[in-house]
This record gives C-alpha cells, structure tokens and sequence, in this order.
C-alpha cells in the first residue's frame, strides 16, 4: 500500500526526501491550532479513520497527515475505471447499435464500441428509469433530480443525452419515476410509477395526456412487450406482475413469487430478461411461463439492456463489495467483459 505523509510547518518551503517511502513536507505559516515542539500524527486509513496524537521534541509546530492514495493510484492504473455514482439505466441506440447509454446518479454516459465510458450531459442531474426505445428517431427518455434539487418529471433528450428538456410534470410537484418504460410497438405510449408511491401513470400520446392506472404493488421495474403494448410486466418486492389490458388489470405469475424483482426488461424481439434476489439473471421466450437462468458474474444487476440483432446483453449492478460496474455479453452469459467500473474511487 502507497502512503503519503505530508507535514506542515511554520516556512514557505516544500521539501520532499525518500526516507520511509514517499514524504512531502508543506510548510505553512500561522498554524494558530498547533503546538510548539509537539507533532500531531493523523492517520487516515482506507476503511477505518483513525486519528493518533503523540508528542516529540523534533520539527518546529509540525502538523502531520497521513493519507491513504492507493484508491487514487488504482484509478490511475485501472482503464475501465469511472468516476460514476450509482447505475440507474441502461440503454442501446436503435441506430447506431454501437453505442451504449448509460443513465447514472448525477451524469449521464456514453461508451462507443465497448470503449470506457465518457460522460456527454453539459449539465448533471439524476437520471432515474432511464429508456432507450428501441425505434429510430425515438428520443431516450428518464425522469429523477436537476442539480439544483427536486424532481425533473419527465425528460428527454434528442441527442444522444448531451441535452435534455422536460416533456410532462405529470402532478404538482413533478413526479419522480424510478420504474419506467417506453414500447417499439408504440413508441408514444410511457408508462411510469412514481417513486413516492403517487400513482402508476400511463401516456399513449408521448407524455402530452397522462391517466392513472391501479398497480398491484410498489413497482421497482417496468416492462411493456414490443410487439403488443397491451402486455405489461411490473416487478415489485413481491414477484412479477402481468398485464395484458394495458397496465388497467393485474395478475401475479407462478415463476418468483414473493421475491426481490431488481430489473425487468424485453428485448425488440419479446425476449423478457429479470434480476431477482436470489436467483440472479433469467430470461424467458414465453412471455414469463418458463425461464432460462443466464450465467453472470459474483453481481446483482439492477439495469439490463439486449441488442438482439448482435447477440449483445449488457448488465450494469454492483458487486459484493458494493461497487458499480457495467459488463457486456457476446456468448449468451458464458463469458463477461468488464465496460466500466467505479472499483478504487
């Protein structure tokens, strides 16, 4: 491990010697908080803060720092590492199928051809219940937090996510959906749940008109069929709800009841990818009947996107350690490649 030492003392001088591994000593005059002839050791360690004071007879009002820049090397060395916060969304361009969006806690990212991600939003806001439709000339879609606080309604951004203007309020204050989908049978037709429990709500006319809907549960994960927007998954704390009324009617299916559902998500072909807790990543071909579990890494994926005509899954979540990361899948989940991480920050 890397540890730095930097000392402050009452000159204006920087010296720096190889003794002990890697010290700087910054000089600083009027330290008013020190003591004469005393040194105030603080260490600071990567889990646990200590602070330590011992007291010796050496540098003139000497204030001691010890501090922990191994995360800061790793970020230096690891190519894949991010400075993102939490992953909300994932999201592939219907066009240009070699650019995958990613929807996070403060910044919105795009990576070309699996490259590390770069963020493209010129102002820094929350995106939550991030979509990507899966028709051309559709713009993406989210909802969350501006910088500057409260909640944005809905949004949505018609180049590539540099830019984003605010398409409904749909309630005073706006809502907050934190479980949203867009359908490429109708990409017109959105249906959200707000994060505070105010409603399910539905547009068939791009977020012009809203109506609200009866949901079954609180719903964290919203997914509507491609080929019949009629057909509707919701995925709660209690299993996967079905709708095959437009979101007006619900049922609960037999497979993962009473679980943890963390993300739900059809490809443009009516495959239906789920997280669960604890059975991980499963994919279904008959709308929910019968899954096939799908290998992932040590990882709870909470964000899911498939770009069917490549044979691509993308998953973002974080790893036991709690860690962001973002990985992609060209073999059906039988080997991973790392896109991102947040590991070392």
């Amino acid at each position: 491990m890397h540890i730095q030492y930097i000392i402050a003392v009452s000159a204006n001088v920087v010296i720096q010697i190889q003794d002990l591994g890697k010290w700087i000593y910054v000089i600083k005059n009027n330290q008013q908080y020190l003591h004469q002839n005393k040194i105030i050791l603080i260490v600071v360690i990567v889990i646990v803060i200590g602070i330590g004071i011992y007291v010796s007879s050496g540098l003139q009002n000497p204030l001691i720092i010890k501090t922990n820049d191994s995360k800061m090397d790793n970020a230096k060395t690891n190519p894949r590492t991010v400075f993102w916060q939490h992953i909300h969304g994932l999201g592939i361009d219907p066009e240009h199928r070699n650019i995958l969006y990613i929807a996070a806690h403060g910044d919105f990212y795009q990576s070309v051809n699996w490259s590390l991600p770069v963020k493209v939003d010129e102002k820094r806001a929350d995106y939550m219940a991030f979509n990507a439709p899966y028709s051309q000339r559709s713009p993406l879609y989210a909802s969350g937090h501006p910088a500057t606080g409260g909640n944005t309604g809905l949004i949505k951004s018609t180049d590539g996510g540099k830019t984003w203007q605010q398409v409904a309020t749909v309630l005073d204050p706006p809502v907050d959906f934190h479980a949203m989908s867009v359908t490429k049978a109708d990409p017109n037709i959105i249906i959200g749940f707000d994060s505070e429990g105010r409603g399910l709500f539905k547009t068939v006319d791009a977020g012009k008109n809203w109506q609200t809907l009866q949901f079954p549960d609180y719903i964290a994960s919203l997914a509507i069929s491609p080929t019949d927007s009629n057909v509707v998954f919701a995925g709660t704390g209690k299993g996967i709800y079905q709708s095959n009324d437009g979101a007006n009617t619900w049922t609960k299916i037999d497979q993962y009841k009473g679980l943890l559902i963390f993300a739900l998500t059809f490809d443009e072909n009516g495959i239906l990818y789920v997280s669960t807790e604890p059975f991980g990543l499963s994919k279904s071909a008959d709308l929910g009947k019968t899954w096939e579990t799908i290998n992932t890494p040590k990882f709870t994926t909470t964000s899911i996107a498939a770009d069917s005509q490549n044979n691509i899954l993308y998953i973002a979540g974080y790893v036991p350690d709690g860690y962001q990361e973002v990985y992609k899948s060209s073999d059906s989940g039988n080997s991973w490649d790392l896109i991102g991480t947040n590991k070392g920050l």
